[in-house]
């Protein structure tokens, strides 16, 4: 598939073909922007170790009022886990560690760049292994609880991410 750039600064108006075709995407981006779900999210990724873009899967299929399944997360992540390990983090990490260098500018906008795109791709993954997947069960709207079992996943005997978690299933909900 071809890589097509998109920048940081256009994730809010991005109507392309990409985010028209997978509507996770699109939610996705239009729920990132909403304050403070984003500083939230990166709270949790950071010091839990979770991973944003199933906290947003969880979020979406809530929004369509679908419970999140354990066995149907335990799959998915484990899809993901090598494209996470193998892509998204070392670009993370590197994209992070020019972060303090003026000289690098340039490359720090261009590894942010790409790796929005590697979680774009990661998200085309979801969104497929989604539509395979077979029915989930409708719930009324379960945010939080889908968000526990993301948290779960990660810290399954740690629940020092609470206070977080209820608060991004307050802030997606406004």
């Amino acid at each position: 598939m071809p890589v097509r750039l998109v920048y940081c600064s256009d994730l809010g108006s991005n109507k392309s073909a990409d985010s028209m075709s997978n509507p996770f995407w699109a939610f996705s981006l239009a729920t990132y922007q909403k304050e403070g779900v984003a500083a939230t999210c990166l709270v949790l990724q950071d010091r839990f170790g979770l991973d944003v873009n199933l906290l947003l899967y969880a979020a979406w299929l809530a929004h369509h009022d679908l419970r999140l399944e354990q066995q149907h997360l335990r799959e998915l992540d484990a899809l993901l886990a090598d494209w996470r390990l193998q892509v998204v983090q070392p670009l993370r990490a590197l994209r992070r560690q020019l972060a303090g260098y003026a000289a690098a500018t340039g490359v720090h906008e261009e590894l942010k760049v790409l790796e929005l795109r590697a979680e774009q791709e990661q998200q085309e993954m979801m969104y497929s292994f989604h539509q395979r997947a077979p029915r989930f069960a409708d719930a009324g709207r379960p945010l939080q609880e889908n968000l526990v079992q993301v948290a779960h996943l990660v810290s399954p005997h740690e629940e020092s991410w609470g206070g977080d978690i209820e608060h991004l299933a307050a802030l997606i909900a406004l």
